[in-house]
């Protein structure tokens, strides 16, 4: 269970990435010309100019998403796993708290997958059983 949670994470991840990545490439040069560093996108998004709010939304889908720490935390998994470590059940909670009330303000969208993992890591923490080590422990 723990290892398809970890796989199940990065798989949504990188396929974040990469569909909502495809806007990002266009903007790219602008964000190393520092576009960005100002502070216009700190200002309400409705008062914002619309190439500022394209350039925050695009941003805050692709690198300043939960794409990449999602991908850091299921390597995370993948190496407890490994180790025998069984996260604690709240963060499978966790995961799933954030996921369907993210799915339920935005429908259709990929946010319940995140129901997936955040199963498979409470299911793995109340058994207290990773994947594939023979020494076990629950966080």
């Amino acid at each position: 269970m723990l290892k398809w949670a970890g796989w199940t994470m990065i798989g949504m991840s990188v396929l974040h990435l990469i569909v909502l990545g495809m806007d990002a490439i266009a903007l790219l040069p602008a964000w190393l010309s520092g576009h960005l560093w100002t502070l216009e996108h700190w200002q309400p998004v409705v008062t914002q100019s619309p190439d500022m709010a394209a350039n925050g939304a695009v941003f805050h889908a692709t690198l300043g998403s939960f794409a990449l720490p999602m991908l850091v935390f299921g390597a995370l998994v993948l190496w407890m796993d490994r180790r025998g470590l069984v996260p604690p059940a709240f963060v499978g909670w966790g995961i799933g708290a954030w996921a369907l009330l993210a799915g339920l303000v935005m429908a259709p969208s990929g946010y319940p997958l995140g129901l997936i993992p955040a199963v498979l890591l409470v299911l793995a923490a109340r058994s207290g059983v990773s994947s594939s080590a023979s020494r076990r422990r629950v966080l």
